[in-house]
């Protein structure tokens, strides 16, 4: 995103495809779009870092940290695949997730020690591995100006054709807290401010940073509030987007993905987030101030697709 004036142009394309196709007019869709905040993100934008490369060019890094990866051993390739710091917190059928502590804070290390059939067929035009897909997702959400995760590194054997097996992805600690769990003990009033306004800062900030996220065309397809890491904030927190792996960016959108972010959002709520936070959540994310028809619509497929996540059972922990 480059300017306020590109994201409302996104925001109109949005609405055309997405508003207006579940029932409302065209000039409805449009004028919901334009109630969109003017508000300049470039502010947030965090400044692009030098890197170098590593290990013939296999590994890309920041320049900052390249002594650090030494010591870790993961300034080559091959150090990467024999990696054993820290402490796993997460394993999949081809990846691992180390929680490193180090000097300088705590990294995560996410290695690849394999590609799904799903994802070598899905990436079979740009063949690009997991790390360095979920490296360019931070990279491109980073120049829009949402709050990531810092990226340290990623690495990529070398492979002619087809996606790398072998991969890994170096980021630092967002510290905070899951959304869920935040929530769940209760919602933050920093200002006492009373329970509704409360509610309305939280519901406004979040809801209003992932109808950026579907304007600016990216969508999350794994956006749980666990995915969400709230740091410290003088306002009540400030949510960071976390696992982006799955990351995509199209023009225009397709509403399915816009659903399934909004509906995995609303099946991961804590039980202290009500109905009618829920519906708040969802009139903000559309501009509206009450349930007219496009909203009812939403409404109906949020919670459609919501029931159906909730009987997923994940094929990896």
């Amino acid at each position: 995103m480059t300017s306020f004036g590109t994201s409302l142009g996104i925001s109109f394309l949005l609405a055309e495809e997405g508003l207006a196709s579940v029932g409302g007019s065209r000039e409805d869709a449009l004028m919901v779009a334009a109630q969109a905040p003017r508000r300049d993100f470039r502010q947030y934008r965090v400044p692009p870092k030098p890197t170098v490369q590593l290990d013939q060019g296999r590994i890309i890094a920041g320049q900052e940290d390249v002594q650090l990866l030494r010591e870790l051993g993961l300034d080559t390739l091959e150090g990467a695949k024999k990696f054993r710091h820290g402490r796993v917190v997460r394993e999949a059928a081809f990846r691992r997730t180390w929680r490193v502590e180090t000097r300088v804070g705590i990294l995560y290390v996410k290695i690849h020690h394999g590609v799904a059939w799903r994802y070598r067929v899905a990436h079979w035009r740009r063949p690009t591995s997991p790390a360095r897909l979920e490296w360019e997702n931070i990279q491109a959400l980073l120049r829009s100006g949402f709050d990531m995760p810092e990226p340290v590194a990623v690495g990529e054997e070398a492979q002619p054709f087809g996606v790398p097996k072998h991969s890994f992805l170096v980021t630092r600690e967002v510290q905070g807290e899951p959304l869920d769990g935040f929530l769940a003990k209760g919602w933050p009033d920093p200002h006492q401010l009373g329970a509704l306004k409360a509610h309305e800062a939280v519901i406004k900030d979040v809801a209003g940073m992932i109808r950026r996220l579907h304007a600016s065309g990216f969508y999350h397809r794994d956006l749980y509030c666990g995915h969400l890491i709230v740091t410290p904030d003088p306002r009540w927190g400030r949510p960071y987007m976390i696992d982006l792996a799955r990351v995509e960016q199209r023009f225009p959108p397709r509403r399915r993905w816009l659903v399934k972010d909004l509906a995995a959002m609303e099946s991961s709520a804590p039980d202290t987030v009500s109905r009618t936070d829920k519906l708040r959540f969802l009139l903000t994310y559309l501009c509206k101030s009450r349930l007219d028809p496009v909203a009812k619509s939403w409404a109906r497929e949020v919670l459609s697709k919501s029931r159906q996540i909730r009987t997923h059972v994940p094929k990896y922990g």
